[in-house]
């Protein structure tokens, strides 16, 4: 495609890593459109839902360097839309009784983080740096 760049070109192909596909895809709009709120937290959105039910290895992994605490600020129940098990104090209804997975596991990794910081919250959870350097050079290989 002699239109696309290579920069943009590069986050089309295949990786041998962690990252497939549709995460490189929702990344690529994420970059394009990275002015609106809106299509960033939809991309969130959609990575997580793709990351949490075809991508358990890369969750598993995250989780195990995940470090700290949540706040329960709500602000990740408010990304995109209010969800509707959040009453106006920010409790969630369903926090102990079925909570779906994507809430259970969030942030699973520091986009997400960052994604919180957007509202100009501070997410109880941070991702090890020493661990971040290595998946980004892996990424850039």
């Amino acid at each position: 495609m002699k239109f696309m760049s290579s920069g943009i070109r590069g986050r089309f192909e295949f990786s041998t890593g962690s990252l497939t596909l549709p995460h490189r895809f929702a990344s690529l709009i994420s970059h394009i459109f990275q002015g609106s709120r809106v299509i960033h937290h939809l991309c969130g959105k959609a990575r997580r839902f793709w990351l949490v039910h075809a991508q358990k290895g890369y969750v598993s992994r995250q989780l195990s360097i995940r470090q700290g605490k949540c706040h329960q600020c709500g602000t990740c129940c408010n990304l995109l839309f209010t969800c509707p098990m959040l009453t106006k104090t920010g409790q969630c209804l369903v926090y102990s009784v079925c909570r779906p997975q994507s809430c259970k596991i969030f942030p699973i990794d520091q986009r997400d983080v960052d994604e919180v910081q957007l509202y100009g919250k501070q997410c109880g959870f941070k991702f090890r740096k020493e661990y971040l350097l290595v998946e980004k050079n892996d990424q850039l290989q």
